[in-house]
């Protein structure tokens, strides 16, 4: 009963937050012209008007036309579908890889635990976009393996963040009965001290998906990530430079979509923050 009224308590807080509700309604937003991008959009997003390009807003067009007279809200649309996709995807592969290691080198110490705190050292010791360069270096350029390579550099933030979780968690007084009476450590560990590390992780994980989105935008931009024609929105933005003055629109736009789409991860992460943070008080 009294973990129920805790629960209930720390829901009730978190729709009081507006920061929380505020990301709420911008990610609901992005979420369902992402869902409904076949229907939302005006134009086929691959399809080209060269004596039209460069085109700038119009009753036709609403956003104009790129370098290639695609239309750009069409591109737009279709690109929330990626950035999505490759921001969830991405922290969702770093958080099981981080976590499962991170749950290792708290819950067992010892050796292991040197061993993998070392290992997240070195890979901290490199900027996170240079080390997912790199890591696409390796790999190869394209979507998916920017989206690896996001992930990996992202893995030792949420290792270091379990195990100091589950560190706190082994102290606490329920776990320490627990031991006392024998449980099994795969029971203490999934049913007692993975789940007092949930918080601060989701915490992190949602700002991590508006960091990810960034980061592959910032590669898309390099031209490491979506290759061409791919609507995806650093790429946008990178093949409309050359007409950031002729054509502003081209990047303007793509940009506040970015923009927009990291500010609600944001919001909705400082909202989970702010429920850790009274929790913890």
């Amino acid at each position: 009963m009294n973990e129920m009224g805790h629960l209930e308590r720390q829901r009730s807080r978190f729709w009081r937050s507006g920061r929380a509700i505020t990301g709420l309604a911008i990610l609901g937003f992005l979420v369902f012209a992402a869902a409904f991008a076949p229907w939302l959009a005006p134009h086929d997003p691959y399809e080209q008007n060269l004596q039209a390009r460069r085109q700038p807003p119009s009753d036709q067009h609403p956003l104009g036309l790129d370098e290639l007279g695609r239309d750009n809200l069409s591109r737009l649309l279709y690109g929330a579908r990626l950035s999505l996709l490759v921001g969830v995807t991405s922290v969702a592969i770093a958080v099981t890889f981080g976590g499962l290691l991170g749950a290792l080198a708290g819950y067992l110490g010892g050796w292991l635990d040197s061993a993998i705190m070392s290992l997240t050292d070195v890979m901290q010791a490199f900027p996170t976009l240079l080390l997912a360069i790199a890591v696409i270096v390796v790999l190869g350029p394209g979507l998916t393996n920017a989206m690896i390579a996001v992930a990996i550099a992202a893995i030792p933030t949420y290792a270091r963040l379990t195990r100091m979780g589950v560190l706190r968690a082994k102290a606490l007084d329920y776990v320490v009965a627990a031991r006392a009476i024998g449980a099994p450590r795969s029971r203490l560990l999934w049913r007692h001290i993975l789940p007092a590390t949930l918080v601060p992780i989701l915490a992190q994980a949602t700002l991590g998906v508006g960091t990810a989105i960034l980061e592959v935008t910032g590669l898309g931009f390099l031209g490491l990530a979506a290759q061409p024609p791919t609507p995806e929105w650093g790429a946008m933005i990178s093949q409309g430079r050359g007409a950031v003055f002729a054509a502003p629109h081209i990047i303007l736009f793509p940009g506040i979509a970015i923009m927009l789409m990291v500010l609600a991860f944001n919001l909705l992460g400082d909202g989970l923050q702010e429920l850790l943070d009274a929790h913890s008080a």
